[in-house]
């Protein structure tokens, strides 16, 4: 996948020299030297006025491809992380109308597709990338992000340099000093947004270029963004059932295509869901068309501590139906927590659950199994409407389109009535929309009727705040901030009822959940970290933009129970069809279970929560997570962070030692996710030097 930094003195700025600019760019490129071992490269323009560095992966076109890359003329220069998919088809198009490549590397087309299409080129890329380029007789910079932030860039301004990266450490060598960003941490803008939780630096977001010119402007634009069909619109898809469910198994059968292009070995990650084992099984018919004995690897992670979460006998047989070489990687307690400081590490945020832990478990066994790309499952919850919030939402609104394809929907009543067993089972809130009318001028409008829940998730207490920031930045309202962070076309439609509220969710979980959390700490960052580069299929824009057009009843599909007017929702439901060649019975009908890598369960004959704190405290033997949360949590190193309440966390973290929770599906006490919070702003300021703050 590689990695980048880059540096852009404007002219009101006095640039170093360009042997001080190469150096710096070195030292900055040995900091995040682990996202590409195999060789590295700069270039500083004639007036050192623009430095690109690049450290690299090697998987297209081993024997050059090096970059910085640069067109036959030294006047567009350009480094790039991550991969172009149909790269060739497009090579050769641009070959017959007289352009011509250097090399091979599918990251060559950057600087072509760039010379014949301006800042419009973008939209002929198809894959997981970010890159800085520099068009020196403009002398302008063009920074972009794929589409879903697979690949991360950040980007800041020091001393009025404006600088790029792959990862916010590498700008400690250009002299940049990481501080806190309170509003940020408080508002969770790492979430909710595009803040991190340093002052100053910010994500370029998903689907976004930026343009720095001489003056030192910077303009972000969007090039690309999830949309959908109007709610009210009785309009079908011109397809059956049958011809939809094969559409998108064409399409997803071409993107994964796609992503076993390689010039190296490649392995896949395998759970016992639905989504790894199809992409798995659509791989291993592939693969045998041009080799009838070819075999797969696969690499699971096995929670062998906690039966009642381990999927790995799922993906064993999985593995048996495709042929697969399996190997498990053994998750326990000690494992991860021996793992979670290198995750907040890498990661730079803040780890409230092992799930960035877990995937450097299985990044590393990967690596050591001598592979450098991995496909994987991530994107399809977040398309086909997977996770247990969505049926509330789902149930909100009819669906026109689906009544107009045919589908038979439950009527008003019976959705309530649905979402009031959804409420009792779970305990997500009712949120019909007859309780308010958007067509009505004084009726009450929240900013976003829909998946607002996601951001209690990751909800900061003002209880572990200290007292005067709660004072200066207000009682955290982490739903208000989580919707405010979303595009006002967005809340609008949501406000309006223009979109279905599933959609809306879609939107939300995806731009929150997905690309803030998901692919970067428990994707990218962990994968790099051992030198691994990921695919993820299932966000070919191809497959996203098709299926966001298909009525929400095709997502989740509502089932007539055996007595009258009762209903059930399945998950995931045009997929299930689309893939059902790929999966054994047994994975086209489970129903989805939240993948959390877990603590150690309860231990035998401990006593339950009822038990009194010091009969427990008499024969508990602290487990590795109380046993590393209590040596990192002091009251010096949270004084230290300067805006954490001190009292409270040693509150919490006396009872969390005492007396800890075991929760059923692999969740965490909610005491030791706020804890981890905690430790995670304690790593971060050792490792990034940052100050104190001063309250």
């Amino acid at each position: 996948m590689c990695g980048l930094i880059a540096a852009f003195y404007p002219d009101s700025v006095e640039p170093p020299t360009p042997e001080a600019v190469k150096s710096r760019l070195h030292d900055s490129l040995e900091t995040i030297k682990y996202r590409g071992p195999d060789s590295s490269g700069i270039y500083v323009s004639p007036d050192a006025r623009v430095g690109l560095g690049h450290v690299r992966l090697s998987i297209i076109d081993l024997p050059t491809g090096q970059q910085p890359l640069s067109d036959e003329e030294e006047l567009i220069h350009c480094v790039v992380t991550g991969e172009i998919y149909d790269h060739e088809r497009i090579r050769a198009e641009m070959q017959s109308q007289g352009y011509s490549f250097k090399c091979m590397s599918d990251s060559e087309l950057v600087v072509q597709l760039y010379k014949r299409d301006g800042f419009n080129f973008l939209m002929h890329l198809r894959g997981e990338f970010a890159f800085v380029l520099y068009d020196l007789k403009r002398r302008l910079v063009l920074a972009a992000r794929d589409r879903f932030g697979i690949k991360p860039l950040y980007y800041t301004v020091h001393n009025g340099c404006i600088m790029f990266a792959s990862e916010m450490k590498a700008f400690m060598a250009l002299g940049w000093q990481a501080e806190w960003d309170i509003e940020s941490i408080v508002e969770n803008g790492e979430f909710a947004d595009e803040r991190t939780v340093f002052r100053g630096v910010h994500k370029l977001p998903a689907g976004y270029f930026a343009v720095c010119r001489p003056s030192g402007q910077i303009q972000t634009q969007a090039y690309w963004d999830l949309k959908y069909p109007a709610a009210s619109s009785p309009m079908a898809p011109p397809a059956t059932l049958d011809e939809i469910a094969l559409r998108i198994r064409e399409l997803l059968v071409e993107a994964v295509r796609l992503r076993l292009r390689s010039d190296v070995p490649l392995a896949m990650y395998l759970s016992g869901g639905i989504d790894s084992s199809c992409v798995a099984g659509i791989a291993t018919q592939l693969l045998r068309e041009t080799d009838p004995d070819a075999k797969l690897t696969a690499f699971t992670l096995a929670f062998v501590e906690d039966p009642t979460t381990d999927e790995s006998p799922l993906a064993e047989r999985t593995a048996r139906h495709i042929g697969a070489d399996l190997r498990k990687i053994d998750a326990t307690e000690a494992r991860l927590v021996g793992m979670l400081e290198e995750s907040i590490w890498h990661s730079e945020q803040a780890n409230m659950t092992f799930h960035g832990a877990g995937r450097l478990l299985l990044s590393r066994a990967v690596r050591d199994a001598g592979f450098k790309v991995v496909l994987s499952g991530e994107g399809s919850d977040e398309v086909f409407a997977g996770y247990p919030w969505f049926p509330p939402d789902y149930l909100q609104s009819a669906d026109a389109a689906g009544a107009a394809l045919g589908i038979a929907l439950p009527s008003e009543a019976e959705r309530r009535a649905l979402a009031e067993e959804y409420h009792a089972a779970t305990g997500m809130p009712l949120r019909t929309r007859s309780a308010m009318s958007p067509h009505i001028s004084n009726a009450p409008r929240p900013l976003i009727t829909t998946g607002s829940h996601l951001a209690w998730l990751f909800q900061v207490s003002d209880a572990v705040l200290h007292p005067k920031v709660v004072e200066r930045t207000g009682v955290p309202n982490q739903a208000r901030y989580t919707e405010e962070g979303l595009d006002a076309r967005v809340r609008e439609n949501s406000v309006t009822g223009h979109w279905h509220p599933l959609n809306v969710s879609l939107y939300t979980t995806a731009k929150t959940l997905l690309g803030q959390r998901i692919l970067n700490l428990a994707g990218d960052r962990a994968d790099m970290a051992h030198s691994v580069e990921s695919r993820v299929a299932f966000l070919d824009h191809h497959v996203v933009d098709y299926v966001s057009t298909l009525p929400p009843s095709l997502k989740l599909r509502p089932i007539a129970g055996a007595s009258p007017g009762k209903w059930h929702l399945v998950e995931k439901w045009i997929l299930r069809q689309a893939v059902k060649p790929f999966v054994t019975e047994e994975v086209y009908l489970r129903k989805k279970v939240a993948f959390n890598p877990p603590p150690r369960p309860r231990p035998s004959g401990a006593p339950p929560a009822s038990a009194s704190v010091a009969s427990h405290c008499q024969m508990q033997q602290l487990l590795p997570l109380q046993t590393h949360l209590k040596a990192r949590i002091t009251q010096a190193s949270v004084q230290r962070l300067g805006f954490f309440n001190w009292p409270y966390i040693e509150g919490q973290l006396s009872e969390y030692l005492a007396s800890p929770e075991f929760l059923p599906n692999g969740r965490l006490d909610p005491r030791a996710s706020m804890l981890m919070n905690v430790l995670s702003h304690i790593v971060l300021q050792e490792r990034f030097h940052v100050p104190s703050y001063e309250v």
